[in-house]
């Protein structure tokens, strides 16, 4: 695959006071708004930004009126919701939103609410659905029904741990999951069922039987295989007729008829073989990226789901999570040190291995490498309970399924772990409430929890979100046998463990044409922040016309001199002269690393220099990278913009460009680092450490194999090649 990437930084103080039901404070600032992208690219934008006040659980799932252009969010920290109007939000303007009403479900007098899990707004009347989880949990919940001012209608119940809830498109129904988890001694085990309710505010409930169920769909051993069913989540066809419900830890969706309100059928969809091509994952916490082929099956495990139309035909989209039944008094997980040696490996159930290969890598020390990666120990067993085969948690992509038959279309394979180690490498299979590297690597990986779609200028999308990396990758749906990656977007701010917008667990596609802005916006619930991210799409980029210069063909630096040329982060000394050669300057260099984090970082740290006047070209420039401290100016107030710069000098300020745009800092032992250069004393010592970080993080090279070379100037095209780099 081939990627672009492009960063857009930026951070905006500011704060609001407002007055809700509840008071609580929102003091938010613009998150950095990192965006990697395939060869198509959206314009994207953060515009603004909901900030609960209360941390995690603060928001999680978000509804959207288009006739009123409010948003309704539940606050399970809370055990209610909050009413967001989002009217008055401009195209290309960042602003933090501020709660209209905070309501609490306890002021509605239903006793014994444990916790609010969904909220739908109905298309066609002033109705709110939200699903309440009973205390305990096996107890039939409630669906609360409120008007759009969040005045109490009433409520009803529904089966035990509805877990969602959705209105059909012509708004005469609202379709409940409801999960009917065990308690955690196991001592109740409620089955899993749908209820349908209508606008009379009837309820039917339906529960499964055991010949709606193909031979795919997962059990284990604890509980019969109607209590183990799990319905998690729902989504309904555009012409209100038909619901598909994913059973998440049965590895399932069900196909309910709306019409005769009844179960058509539930089927299983199988297990994704990561050993072969296109499958590869990273499967062990090892601190290091290598994402390759592994005797592992993953069983997909969708959370959410969301449809879409192709041609006349229904396509189910599914974000493959990963869950397991896990209490107190059972669970099913493990990992591979827990069965080691009960484990001989049949190659009959992996495409990429022969059995001298598996046997060989098994004697070559396989099943101690991957000895903490997590799997279920209910799958893989043959008649003698040895285990021939590994079965994990979730498949760390995005699927599309055939609506009919539940066939698979498409599957995204191994692109959601490649594009991040290409966009973000130091932070790769990390942790929603902690940086660290490869840390998800033995379980889930980057996790993706939730997916919709959405029409932007005629082209369908799929927004899938990554619940433990906390981005959201955006694929091109025109083909839906081979969807394109498009970007992968972030407002996580990456320079603390949670800051930011992290974890999002909701996603919101508003169209253009019921959008504030007048461009689709994407909304994004984040469970960890407790915030809301509101993402403006403004369509596709055009493509640019390569920019070259007469004087750079054949030159090494010609491909990284136009590339940059092309975006406009470099321009020539005239139409057709770029002088590669020339030495470059201070200010030059300010202008392009500007340009090319697009930064906006004026501070109280990048003041007025006496030598940098004000009709000058590059006089923001300066202000924002001073701002940034990644060039600053010198104790006597001046910037000295027309001194030319040295090796070291320049390398130094590309690594502290470089961590500034990724927000983490690179870690590095000078003296190994330079160990390899004869001319390592000859780097000032201020500017050790820094060199020696350049070259871990592969910004910088030798001039030649074994010479750093710190006092010679930078040349224009020395300086192109490692602003290149530094965007790759």
């Amino acid at each position: 695959m081939n990627f672009k990437k492009k960063f857009v930084t930026g951070i905006a103080a500011a704060s609001i006071f407002f007055t809700a039901t509840v008071p609580f404070n929102v003091l938010a600032e613009k998150p950095p708004l990192f965006q990697y992208n395939g060869e198509e690219e959206l314009r994207v934008s953060q515009i603004a930004q909901y900030d609960s006040g209360l941390g995690e659980g603060g928001t999680e799932i978000m509804a959207y009126d288009e006739s009123t252009r409010t948003a309704f969010v539940t606050n399970g920290t809370a055990k209610g919701f909050d009413i967001i109007s989002i009217n008055n939000l401009d195209s290309g303007e960042f602003k933090e939103i501020p709660s209209s009403k905070r309501v609490l479900l306890s002021s509605f007098g239903i006793e014994g609410i444990d916790d609010i899990t969904s909220i739908a707004v109905n298309p066609v009347m002033d109705v709110v659905a939200i699903t309440a989880v009973s205390d305990p949990k096996t107890d039939p919940g409630y669906v609360v029904f409120t008007n759009k001012n969040g005045e109490y209608i009433t409520h009803v119940q529904v089966g035990a741990l509805p877990d969602m809830v959705t209105f059909t498109p012509d708004g005469t129904k609202a379709i409940v999951a409801n999960e009917g988890e065990p308690s955690d001694d196991y001592s109740v085990d409620p089955e899993g069922s749908i209820s349908i309710i209508n606008v009379g505010l009837s309820v039917n409930t339906l529960t499964f039987t055991e010949d709606q169920l193909d031979e795919k769909v997962r059990a284990g051993s604890k509980g019969t295989i109607l209590q183990q069913l799990e319905p998690e989540y729902v989504t309904v066809s555009d012409d209100s007729t038909t619901a598909y419900v994913t059973l998440q830890e049965n590895n399932a969706i069900a196909t309910v008829d709306l019409i005769n309100e009844e179960i058509i059928d539930v089927k299983g969809l199988g297990a994704k073989d990561h050993s072969a091509p296109g499958n590869e994952l990273d499967a062990i916490d090892n601190e290091e990226a290598d994402i390759k082929k592994q005797p592992l099956l993953g069983f997909y495990l969708p959370d959410a789901i969301d449809t879409f139309e192709y041609n006349g035909k229904t396509y189910i989209l599914t974000p493959n999570e990963g869950d397991s039944r896990d209490y107190e008094a059972y669970s099913e997980e493990g990992s591979v040190e827990d069965i080691a040696d009960q484990i001989k490996l049949n190659a009959d159930h992996y495409q990429g291995y022969t059995q001298s290969e598996l046997d060989e890598a098994v004697e070559n020390g396989l099943l101690e490498d991957l000895a903490g990666t997590d799997i279920t120990l209910e799958q893989g067993k043959n008649a003698d309970g040895v285990y021939e085969a590994l079965y994990s948690f979730g498949g760390r992509s995005f699927s599309i399924f055939d609506a009919d038959t539940m066939e698979l279309v498409y599957d995204s394979g191994s692109e959601f772990e490649e594009i991040i180690l290409e966009a973000m490498p130091q932070h790769f299979n990390t942790n929603n409430d902690e940086l660290k590297f490869d840390g998800r690597s033995d379980g889930k990986g980057p996790e993706p929890e939730t997916v919709i779609s959405g029409e932007i200028d005629g082209t369908t999308y799929a927004f899938v979100a990554l619940e433990r990396f906390s981005g959201i990758m955006i694929y091109d749906l025109s083909i839906p046998a081979a969807p394109e990656f498009v970007s992968l977007i972030s407002s996580r701010d990456f320079s603390e463990d949670v800051k930011g917008d992290v974890s999002p667990e909701g996603l919101q596609f508003i169209p253009a044409e019921v959008s504030p802005t007048g461009n689709p916006l994407l909304a994004a619930t984040h469970e960890i922040s407790g915030t809301i991210a509101v993402y403006e799409i403004n369509g596709k980029m055009p493509a640019a016309e390569t920019k070259t210069f007469d004087d750079i063909q054949g030159h090494w630096a010609q491909q990284s001199i136009e590339s940059l040329a092309t975006k406009g982060i470099v321009s020539g000394y005239s139409a057709d002269k770029f002088a590669p050669e020339k030495s470059i300057s201070r200010a030059e260099i300010a202008g392009l690393i500007d340009r090319a984090l697009q930064l906006d970082t004026s501070t109280e740290n990048s003041g007025e220099f006496k030598d940098v006047e004000g009709s000058a070209w590059y006089k923001e420039s300066v202000k924002d990278v001073a701002g940034a401290d990644i060039l600053v100016g010198y104790g006597d107030n001046t910037f000295r913009p027309e001194e030319e710069m040295t090796r070291e000098e320049i390398i130094a300020v590309m690594i502290r460009a470089y961590e500034y745009a990724k927000g983490t800092d690179i870690e590095a032992d000078a003296e190994e680092m330079l160990a390899d250069f004869v001319d390592a004393d000859e780097i000032s010592e201020w500017a050790k450490q820094e060199v020696a970080e350049a070259i871990a993080a592969h910004l910088v090279y030798g001039v030649t194999e074994n010479e750093i070379q710190p006092g010679k100037d930078v040349t224009r095209a020395e300086a192109a090649a490692m602003i290149q780099r530094l965007l790759q």
